[in-house]
């Protein structure tokens, strides 16, 4: 399985009027919907003007129906916002947590001479760039550890824990059900029924067997933070703010499964759907007797509208996936990869090395870091005092030109 990439930033895309933009809109997914209510109203419009077959009905059925629709279709958007709007904090911490635990890790924890302590702390935080991809193929639902993006991080792990199947086991089961004809069969049928999302199964529906390969790199992760305190590599409150970062992990991995495997009730979802249809169905028939032709384009926009809000709630329902609108998981996952690559290629800094230089300007005047060394205590106070009242005089000064 190869790495799919995280989308390209295209400024001409994003930067043109949301008024004139296709991509990114539900609107495709709409004009079929639309465009059969479009040729129902088409009849009911020309059978009206052009024969003896008045098919219409009072106008009051409108502001009725409608203001049961427009109800129905807030709480439908508001609550799938929600949905969505969760699954980016909950990312939001996902990366703070992998962050602390990356900065503590590589400067918090103490190393020997030689590379072993080294090599353990790169692999440790190469698990936690795995944690955050792996979670990103859990939520879609995507099976094993063959990703480009995610084998080289976790290749290393080995487990025989009850429920867990070994990664390598897993490969290789993907491989065999490829090569077999018999199961090969029935995997091409397969193709041709679009993938169930998890919130859009029935209840009773058997979740298909997904290994948690998320949480299984946490073991790992706490049996790394386990031996350094046992070692005394990594005091004690390193060592509960390891934890208490990799926690925050599991949490945040937890509501993730409670977003993706606890849906808008099913019969929400199917009474709005209803609802919509009926108001837009009902629309020509009250509209043509005193719009006459004029009667096709409102109904058109009209349904494109209503429709259009019904399949957005749809689509951000479940925020984990490959929909235009989703979030973007690979480009987080991208950009949590660089920060961490980015981290352990430079060697954790020493304080003599950016405190004692001719870069560094204490006192905001000539003096460097270098020449302050030599200075006495009461010149260093000095130094101090002088700067604060420099910047005072400075602000007071601001204030005054502007006033």
């Amino acid at each position: 399985m190869t790495e799919r990439q995280p989308k390209v930033y295209d400024p001409y895309v994003y930067h043109k009027p949301h008024g004139i933009r296709w991509k990114g809109s539900v609107l495709p997914k709409a004009l079929p919907s639309t465009l059969v209510v479009t040729i129902v109203a088409i009849i009911v419009t020309v059978l009206y003007e052009k024969t003896d077959v008045k098919l219409s009905i009072d106008s009051t059925f409108i502001p009725i129906l409608g203001f049961v629709v427009g109800l129905l279709l807030t709480y439908r958007t508001n609550t799938a916002y929600d949905r969505y709007w969760e699954g980016r904090r909950l990312w939001s911490v996902l990366i703070v947590a992998i962050r602390n635990l990356t900065r503590i890790i590589w400067i918090n924890v103490k190393e020997d001479e030689g590379t072993k302590d080294i090599l353990e702390k790169k692999t440790a935080i190469n698990l936690l760039m795995g944690f955050a991809v792996a979670t990103k193929h859990y939520l879609r639902e995507e099976e094993g550890s063959n990703y480009d993006d995610l084998k080289h991080l976790i290749s290393n792990i080995k487990s025989d824990l009850p429920g867990f199947a070994p990664i390598e086991d897993q490969d290789l089961t993907e491989n065999i059900i490829r090569e077999n004809s018999k199961l090969g069969r029935q995997l091409s049928l397969r193709m041709f029924k679009p993938k169930i999302k998890p919130h859009q199964r029935r209840k009773g529906t058997p979740i298909p067997v997904n290994h948690n390969l998320p949480l299984e790199i946490t073991l790992y992760l706490s049996s790394y933070i386990d031996s350094r305190a046992q070692q005394k590599k990594a005091d004690v409150p390193s060592t509960n703010s390891m934890y208490a970062a990799l926690n925050t992990m599991v949490d945040c991995l937890t509501q993730f499964e409670r977003i993706l495997r606890s849906p808008i009730p099913v019969a929400y979802s199917i009474h709005l759907k209803q609802t919509v249809w009926i108001y837009c169905l009902s629309l020509p028939f009250q509209l043509v007797k005193n719009l006459h032709y004029i009667t096709i384009p409102i109904v058109f926009l009209a349904c494109i509208i209503l429709m259009g809000i019904e399949l957005i709630g749809t689509e951000i329902e479940n925020p984990f996936g490959y929909d235009e609108n989703d979030l973007e998981l690979d480009a987080f996952c991208f950009l949590i990869k660089r920060e961490l690559d980015t981290i352990t290629s430079n060697p954790r800094p020493i304080v003599e090395s950016w405190v004692y230089n001719q870069e560094n300007h204490p006192f905001g005047d000539d003096v460097t870091g270098t020449d302050a060394r030599k200075l006495s205590i009461d010149d260093v106070r000095s130094k101090l005092s002088s700067s604060s009242n420099n910047d005072t005089n400075r602000s007071s000064l601001d204030i005054s030109v502007q006033q």
